[in-house]
């Protein structure tokens, strides 16, 4: 029974590692892929709009075998980026590619490092290890992060052929940067075929420091940063655009939150003071961040523009921000707003001196101005972070056999206890914005003071942070503004993060710079309009936008839309699984509970589909009748008309911003491929 039992879990093993670390060739016999045939896709390639070219080249690899004379084609392309994606993608069909060999030969001498690098990699696939691997290891020694990152995320694609970079990895993974320790450890990982790491033994893994959003010592910025932030002329935004007195505006953010609050209707939730205060002001249903992940949703937000169109889309980066490109509290600061952070930035550049008076976990808020001078106060509160649900505690004030659990988390003691927990975390959250509320309120600011709370992105537990589902994009936001928007209402309409710096401008009467992505949220737009005796009200937002990129260690390439009903999910690296190995995430008990049961074969339902070998290259759900986002659509005929539509707002989209996430890692820091 015993070595039945054994071989049994040995054998869901082997399918674990074929899962997280095969490259699975698309089938060949595909008619189209996204809507477009192997030709149609080909042509596109001529197209003098950088994105809809690397767009194409990623779409023809999905191909398979019959993509290999294209992309070989493709090899010698003007652009650097479609050369590198076409050696990725050759690289990724194996033994298929060996057609493209003496091509590949000659890019390893191409001026690109990133070029190089992706050569190389085809090569050790198509089983020439000794001829590509030297470039690879060339690469991770290299002083661009960059093409650090993806060098060894080659390295790990290729498995244990690649075992002579071993040494080196183990020697780059002992420098100290977590984020380099964990990047080396996965590719060790892949190369000595062993399982999914579970928690390591850095203390933050790959986050930095998750609660205060501080950059890992190793990538802090040189003083060309702040040079970059202090140098430009901000003087037109000096004054307001009237004389009339302007509100304080305070922000309340949480991490790591989905809606589950009780005045979103969930029964679970012990949240009365946030509760009250959505019963004051307005509550909006639908509104959204752009990425599922703190550093990247917070960098769009206080922007006001997608990272994507910025640079700014890999977790844990370090970017310069282009010259036009400001935090929005600059423009309030320079306005004469008294303006103030509390305990955490993490934008994934660092934090403008310009922006704040005050910015520190001892901020104090807005009782540092001076008399009279309107205040806008941001205070980020870590309590529900990820990491506090698997933090250490004793039993929980929920009770977790009543943990609404959503379909694709396993029903298991594990799992309804790290649920209840993320539950009681909440409830102490509302306890500490009681207490903010209630020194507002003691102050006298109460009524002249817009109050929002919101959350910079969905939970932390395993499908929601990090993910383009609802369950990882979908946030509270909640806003109270006494006399203007009226008790209990609720904003139906589609909002999202990119709406907050141009809302807040133009509450605090200042010019809205014309290269913002986001809009004023409707609600306000209307009452200021109102104000001023004008009767247009906004139309409502048809498509909101996502996008998901490197998170950590891991690289991937998804993009989505979603209007009031529907979402579209384009996955640009189908055959990069769901359950890639991220090693902060393992440490969550829900996570490696998934894991394991996934190792026993003891997963059924909705679950599996995280742990399949490939993703499909679109998915499509009907939020409405599937809100956990279950059911593919995408290969339906009766949605066919839906998936077109979606399918070409995206694409629209990524053309409008310049979706800089076609670009890969190690050419994205070149001038030439940031236009």
């Amino acid at each position: 029974m015993y070595r039945v039992k054994s071989f049994r879990m040995l054998l869901a093993f082997v399918l674990v590692l074929s899962a997280a670390a095969s490259i699975t060739r698309c089938d060949e016999a595909i008619a189209d892929v996204a809507g477009r045939t192997l030709e149609e896709w080909s042509s596109e390639l001529k197209s003098p709009t950088p994105v809809v070219r690397r767009r194409a080249v990623l779409a023809i690899g999905a191909f398979g075998k019959n993509a290999v004379p294209v992309l070989t084609q493709a090899l010698s392309h003007d652009d650097d980026v479609v050369r590198y994606w076409a050696a990725s993608e050759l690289g990724d069909l194996g033994g298929d590619a060996k057609p493209a060999v003496e091509s590949l030969r000659k890019m390893l001498g191409e001026k690109s490092i990133g070029v190089r690098i992706a050569a190389a990699y085809a090569l050790c696939r198509v089983g020439l290890v000794d001829e590509g691997l030297l470039k690879l290891l060339e690469g991770l020694k290299h002083k661009d992060r960059g093409v650090w990152n993806a060098s060894a995320d080659f390295l790990a694609r290729i498995g244990p052929p690649a075992k002579d970079a071993v040494a080196t990895l183990e020697a780059e993974g002992k420098r100290g940067d977590d984020h380099i320790a964990d990047i080396c450890n996965e590719a060790l990982r892949r190369i000595r075929g062993v399982e999914p790491s579970l928690p390591s033994k850095t203390t933050n893994a790959t986050q930095g420091d998750a609660a205060s959003g501080k950059p890992n010592k190793k990538v802090t910025a040189a003083s060309v940063f702040s040079k970059a932030f202090l140098d430009e002329d901000v003087s037109r935004f000096s004054k307001p655009n009237s004389d009339k007195k302007r509100p304080n505006i305070l922000l309340i953010s949480a991490e790591d939150i989905s809606p589950n609050l009780g005045c979103y209707g969930d029964s679970y939730a012990i949240t009365p003071r946030l509760d009250q205060l959505a019963s004051e002001g307005m509550r909006f249903s639908r509104c959204f961040t752009h990425a599922g992940v703190c550093a990247i949703s917070r960098s769009g937000l206080i922007t006001g523009m997608y990272p994507v169109s910025i640079g700014s889309q890999h977790m844990r980066s370090q970017i310069v921000l282009p010259p036009h490109v400001k935090a929005f509290p600059e423009y309030l600061r320079a306005a004469g707003y008294w303006t103030t952070n509390r305990s955490k930035t993490d934008y994934n550049f660092p934090p403008p001196k310009a922006a704040w008076d005050e910015n520190s976990p001892q901020s104090r808020d807005w009782r540092g101005r001076r008399a009279g001078q309107p205040f806008f106060s941001v205070i980020n509160l870590v309590t529900t972070h990820e990491s506090q649900i698997r933090g250490k505690f004793v039993e929980t004030l929920h009770d977790p056999a009543k943990a609404q659990l959503p379909p694709y988390i396993p029903d298991t003691p594990v799992t309804r206890r790290d649920w209840a927990r993320y539950a009681d975390l909440l409830t102490t959250l509302d306890q500490q914005v009681a207490t903010i509320l209630d020194q507002l309120a003691a102050d006298g600011l109460a009524e002249e003071t817009i109050v929002c709370f919101w959350g910079d992105h969905g939970q932390g537990l395993p499908r929601g942070k990090r993910w383009l589902y609802d369950s990882g994009t979908r946030t509270p936001l909640i806003i109270r503004w006494p006399g203007k928007l009226a008790a209990g209402s609720v904003c139906d309409d589609l909002v999202c993060f990119l709406d907050f710096a141009p809302t807040m401008l133009k509450l605090a009467e200042v010019e809205v710079p014309s290269h913002l992505h986001g809009r004023v949220l409707p609600p306000i737009e209307n009452v200021i309009a109102s104000d001023k005796s004008s009767s247009s009200p906004l139309p409502s937002r048809e498509f909101i936008f996502g996008h998901r990129d490197r998170m950590d260690e891991t690289y991937d390439l998804i993009r989505s839309a979603r209007d009031t009903r529907f979402k579209y999910i384009r996955n640009y690296a189908p055959r990069r699984p769901y359950s890639q190995n991220i090693t902060y995430m393992n440490q969550m008990p829900s996570m490696r509970e998934m894991r394991r049961l996934n190792v026993e074969g003891q997963l059924s339902g909705a679950v599996v589909q995280f742990f399949r070998e490939t993703k499909p290259v679109e998915e499509l759900f009907d939020t409405e009748a599937d809100p956990h986002e279950i059911v593919n659509l995408a290969d339906r005929p009766e949605h066919a008309a839906t998936l077109n539509r979606m399918r070409a707002a995206l694409e629209r989209w990524q053309e409008e911003v310049d979706d800089s996430g076609l670009i890969p890692e190690p050419l994205l820091g070149t001038p030439l491929m940031r236009r």
